[in-house]
């Protein structure tokens, strides 16, 4: 069965005060592909984890990084970007034992330091919450 996905992208700054607008971005998201409550807001803890991250490392090469949410029938995916390609596996210096396992929790699929084009990957079933 082919489905079709939709994709939103948002391109934000380096700076904390945006990662609400992530929030509010996704919980939309999530809602209206019929998530729960709960499962939205893991969605969000998650997706938050990873824009603190980024905005603590931050670029001296380019001013922001992009996120890609695919909507499809089946899962939310989303994917983090940065055309700094020294900004590449975020989580791998093992300082962020936390984070890692927060966001591995809260969501069914995560690729943290993929040999890919964006920077991390991670996905919600959205089987599980119906």
């Amino acid at each position: 069965m082919i489905t079709e996905t939709d994709n939103i992208e948002i391109i934000l700054p380096f700076k904390a005060e945006y990662v609400s607008v992530v929030r509010l971005t996704v919980s939309g998201i999530a809602s209206r592909m019929g998530f729960d409550i709960d499962a939205i807001e893991d969605i969000k803890v998650a997706v938050s984890e990873v824009c603190n991250k980024l905005v603590a490392l931050g670029s001296s090469v380019v001013p922001r990084y992009k996120i890609v949410f695919s909507i499809s029938e089946e899962s939310l995916d989303i994917h983090f970007y940065c055309e700094d390609k020294s900004i590449k596996c975020i989580f791998g210096d093992g300082n962020d034992e936390l984070g890692v396992s927060l966001i591995s929790a809260l969501m069914d699929d995560v690729s943290l330091c993929p040999e890919n084009d964006y920077i991390i990957y991670m996905s919600k079933a959205i089987e599980e919450n119906i």
